[in-house]
């Protein structure tokens, strides 16, 4: 989906990813990581970010690498947001502090009381019944926990199994239950997802969002601390304008950091592709490249409806690599359905595919999501002195590699 993207404005991404395969530096099956990069969109999304008033918790879960943390985050403040609890434990033991858990998977009751020993700034919750967990072990601890309230409105706008919340209609009620519980406190409102991915010159934000405004001034007029109206998805440069004229106080960059929202691909942003996933054919039958798999996720449906396929380049050297575009077919034969990626299947077409090319994908990764995808990060892509900083695999191990 980003390939083309990728080989305009950062080839040398590309020609790393088959230099360090072939050299055995790195293993198949890995998300390359550009650190230049990462940092440079980082800090146009910090400014943009501050130029609009806007507060940052980065979403890491798309990336998850310790190494990456240290050049994204300062250890002294609570700027990430955790998609569960395992991302929350990696981030933890990383050194750096927690911002906000939950938004899109509560947490579990028997993992409450470990996750507020970490001290987030907030936790969200979608029902009566988990702030009340949350107040119980807060108050086992002798604290209290801000709390944020995931609220949904008629007309919201919901990504398939990823629904939930305490609907509109019912919030003062809800709210007035919640308020008994003496060690939460209902400090904002969140929602998922804020913004559409569009072709628009203008970006638009989501009735959840406008949801989210409306149930932050109800629980404002009732008398709540109300601080944070946070607003994820699709947060980069490009986004960050139209948070803040909605509404937002709180936004959530996790592809803008490798600059890869779906944004990127009708506009010209200031964030660089910094992200591409790497592999290797291992057979070949019946015309059809079969690669080690593990790390592949599949396609957005909005890029595929706007016409953006996932294709691949396959080669064995810097020159060779650029040479013809393959088709990916996905995880399985056409016409099957298969759940777990033991191969990525490719059409060569007019390419010829050996067994041990290196494969180069740029989809829309979640490296927190994959079967067991690895993690590199190299420094130095830009001016073709690559530098590989660590690899580490899918539970955030560094790896040690032997050329």
């Amino acid at each position: 989906m980003f390939l083309e993207l990728i080989k305009r404005r950062n080839p040398n991404l590309i020609k790393a990813a088959v230099y360090l395969h072939q050299s055995g530096l790195i293993p198949p099956n890995t998300f390359i990581l550009d650190a230049d990069n990462i940092e440079r969109n980082v800090k146009f999304i910090k400014q943009k970010a501050e130029k609009w008033n806007l507060s940052l918790y980065f979403m890491l879960k798309q990336i998850r690498n310790p190494q990456v943390f240290e050049f994204i985050l300062d250890k002294n403040k609570k700027e990430t947001v955790c998609v569960d609890t395992k991302d929350a434990k990696v981030i933890w033991e990383s050194g750096n502090l927690i911002g906000h858990v939950g938004h899109l998977v509560q947490t579990p009751d028997k993992e409450i009381r470990e996750i507020l020993l970490m001290q987030p700034e907030v936790v969200t919750v979608f029902s009566v019944e988990k702030a009340k967990r949350f107040s119980e072990e807060a108050y086992k601890l002798g604290m209290v926990q801000d709390i944020l309230l995931r609220v949904t409105g008629k007309g919201d706008y919901n990504y398939p199994s990823m629904e939930g919340g305490i609907e509109e209609d019912n919030l003062e009620r809800v709210v007035r239950e919640i308020g008994k519980y003496k060690n939460v406190r209902i400090v904002g409102v969140t929602n998922f997802p804020s913004m559409f991915h569009t072709n628009k010159e203008f970006p638009e934000t989501t009735p959840n969002l406008k949801t989210s405004v409306r149930c932050a001034e109800k629980l404002k007029k009732m008398g709540f601390p109300i601080s944070q109206i946070n607003a994820p998805g699709n947060s980069c440069t490009f986004s960050m304008e139209a948070y803040s004229r909605a509404g937002a106080t709180h936004v959530e960059p996790g592809h803008g950091i490798t600059g890869t929202t779906p944004f990127s691909l009708t506009n010209e942003l200031p964030e660089v592709p910094a992200m591409l996933y790497v592999t290797e054919v291992l057979h070949i039958s019946n015309n059809i490249a079969y690669l080690h798999g593990g790390g592949f996720y599949w396609e957005d449906k909005v890029a595929v409806e706007k016409g953006f396929k996932n294709k691949a380049l396959v080669g064995t050297n810097e020159k060779d690599i650029f040479n013809g575009e393959t088709t990916f077919i996905g995880c399985a034969p056409k016409g099957q359905e298969i759940f777990i990626d033991y191969h990525g299947l490719l059409e060569p077409g007019r390419k010829i595919i050996k067994i041990g090319d290196t494969a180069v994908f740029g989809f829309r990764s979640q490296a927190f999501a994959t079967r067991c995808a690895n993690t590199a990060v190299v420094r130095g892509i830009k001016n073709g002195n690559y530098i590989l900083m660590g690899v580490y695999d899918h539970c955030c191990h560094r790896l040690q590699r032997w050329p």
